[in-house]
């Protein structure tokens, strides 16, 4: 198998195969990797209202941040410029993958930030089902899992973005 030209690290509601699959059927998943000296917070301005997840650099080698790769081709990275939009900016950081080594990849950082918002329930539930899938560690899923949350009161938008799979854990609503 040939790998496509572009490699894309999510480390948000992308991690869940089901989730970008239902983006970008055609995508390649390669597995996890670690992007050291960064951390996950839920503090990007979202279009809806919402808090969603972005990387913050500490520079400190013992955080890190939990992602997903996937193998993208032209039209894919395009699309996936899209879906961000402009909140975010597309970046090039080193990662470690854990079946590849170290290597490259793409991700979305935030340049809209909020502190006063929460993410809706159903945005948690993509990160933690994705953490979940892919097996991170137990810590980095309670991390997730503690993560406060709202429920979204655009029922259609919801419905549409709980359909992916049942819930599963989640506990900390505000």
């Amino acid at each position: 198998m040939s790998l496509k030209p572009h490699i894309n690290f999510a480390f948000g509601s992308n991690m869940s195969t089901k989730r970008l699959f239902a983006r970008l059927p055609q995508a390649q998943c390669l597995g996890v990797a670690k992007l050291y000296g960064h951390q996950l917070t839920f503090n990007m301005l979202s279009t809806d209202g919402s808090a969603k997840c972005t990387i913050d650099a500490t520079h400190r080698n013992d955080d890190l941040v939990m992602g997903v790769l996937y193998a993208l081709n032209d039209n894919e990275i395009n699309q996936l410029d899209i879906i961000e939009g402009e909140r975010y900016d597309r970046v090039t950081l080193d990662v470690e993958a854990l079946e590849h080594g170290p290597m490259q990849a793409h991700c979305y950082i935030a340049n809209t930030f909020i502190d006063t918002h929460l993410p809706f329930d159903w945005y948690v539930q993509h990160v933690l089902h994705g953490a979940l899938e892919h097996g991170f560690p137990a810590e980095y899923i309670k991390h997730i899992e503690a993560q406060r949350h709202i429920t979204d009161h655009d029922v259609e938008r919801a419905q549409r973005e709980w359909q992916l799979y049942q819930k599963v854990r989640l506990s900390k609503k505000a």
